[in-house]
């Protein structure tokens, strides 16, 4: 527990597994398992005295993991990479908490971030073959909140929750083959947010939830991505706000089972991607409320299946995809959005769907 009555950067990670390879010349090969059967939590408090100040800036940074790898390689060459990460049903969970209720505070950020397994493969000019695996029964969970009388500053909060992640990234030409696997057999993954003000002039609440997740991108060289999803998990996500007075508060809430994103700049992109998502619901609420003020938002989206693929048209490249989404879970969001006094603006969105899919090429903006 950390108590300041001025500007703090507090960092608090928790890990069970880590491995960083890289290499900036000649060429790679990351075999690499890992098995986490422990919890991991992480947690930040920070407390500002009745009538004190937290100063003029604050940063706060939770993060657990269950089990990570990162392996890059530039200067030209080439990267092999097979990762098996397998987390078992114990918790990841963080919780980040800010109590300033009779106290300002400035610019404040805060982040709680929970991850079962998670993998960032990067690769430079050459080539990267990926392979990854992931499995996890546990319950991951990212908790965060604030409690403010008054903040002149940006108040920005933001909990995620992942049970498996990806993330593939391919610069300055380097050519990509990523072949995924992700299964989420635990009883939920969850992210929520609970932010109180009394008088707040920017006021950003956010909680994202997904049980799979894959990122995949690529320059100027081909990107060939095969991906398979499986949750069978509650997947939750909640964002709650009340402002009494304020220049701007907006809570999101973003839920979603299985997520693929496939992005190719100057090449061709082969995706097939298929996901599957059978578990207890996904569940997305966003609720902002007040007083007086200027501008409210509430925005909630709950997805079961969600998968983007895109390319460069003007660079030449094409998108081949093969899609298959299948869903039986109940999928809901809620978006309220309330005030007792006057307000400028006020914006309301809920959107729920059990399977998305987007292909498209774009003309790039510089």
């Amino acid at each position: 527990m950390i108590t300041v009555d001025d500007g703090v950067t507090a960092i608090t990670s928790a890990t069970g597994n880590g491995l960083t390879a890289g290499a900036d010349d000649g060429s790679l090969d990351v075999q690499s398992t890992q098995s986490m059967q422990g919890n991991a939590t992480g947690t930040t408090t920070l407390n500002v005295s009745d009538g004190g100040y937290s100063g003029a800036s604050s940063s706060l940074t939770t993060a657990a993991t269950g089990n990570t790898v990162e392996a890059s390689i530039s200067g030209g060459g080439d990267m092999t990479s097979t990762v098996t990460q397998t987390t078992g049903p114990v918790s990841i969970t963080t919780d980040s908490q800010i109590n300033a209720g009779l106290a300002e505070t400035g610019d404040v950020t805060a982040s709680s971030q929970a991850i079962a397994n998670s993998a960032g493969i990067g690769a430079s000019t050459g080539y990267s073959g990926t392979t990854v695996n992931q499995t996890s029964t546990a319950i991951t969970q990212a908790d965060g909140g604030a409690t403010v009388q008054y903040t002149a500053g940006a108040l920005s909060l933001a909990a995620t929750a992942v049970s498996n992640n990806l993330t593939a990234t391919g610069t300055d030409g380097a050519a990509q083959d990523v072949t995924a696997t992700q299964s989420m057999t635990g009883v939920r993954t969850q992210a929520a947010q609970f932010v109180a003000v009394g008088n707040g002039q920017t006021v950003t609440n956010a909680a994202t939830a997904t049980a799979n997740n894959i990122s995949a991108t690529g320059e100027w060289n081909p990107l060939n991505v095969v991906t398979v999803q499986d949750n069978t998990g509650y997947v939750r996500a909640q964002a709650e706000t009340t402002s009494y007075e304020f220049g701007s508060s907006s809570s999101l809430a973003y839920g979603v089972g299985n997520s693929v994103m496939a992005g190719e700049i100057g090449s061709d992109l082969t995706l097939t991607n298929t996901q599957t998502n059978s578990g207890d619901g996904v569940q997305s609420i966003a609720s902002s409320t007040g007083n007086n003020g200027y501008d409210l938002t509430g925005s909630a989206i709950a997805m079961g299946n969600a998968v983007t693929g895109y390319s460069c048209s003007s660079c030449g490249g094409t998108v081949n995809a093969t899609n298959s989404q299948y869903n039986s879970s109940d999928v809901g969001a809620t978006g309220t959005v309330s005030f007792t006094a006057s307000a400028r603006s006020v914006t309301g969105v809920a959107t729920a769907v059990g399977n998305s899919a987007t292909f498209y090429t774009t003309k790039p903006t510089n």
